[in-house]
């Protein structure tokens, strides 16, 4: 892959990013942020498990 150079200050940078969405923001973290990625995906697992063994409450049990 090609490199590119661009020569943007951070206040730019977070200008840019804050016109994104809220979805493209959080796209942007954990793509940024690979071992935060890595962490939410050992919860999000976890969490499967649980329910699978009948561990989990429904959202309605919460309120």
């Amino acid at each position: 892959m090609p490199k590119v150079m661009v020569d943007m200050t951070f206040e730019k940078i977070v200008d840019t990013v804050k016109k994104l969405s809220e979805q493209e923001q959080e796209q942007l973290f954990f793509t940024v942020n690979k071992d935060y990625a890595k962490a939410l995906g050992k919860m999000r697992e976890e969490a499967r498990k649980e329910h699978r063994k009948g561990r989990s409450i429904s959202l309605e049990e919460l309120e």
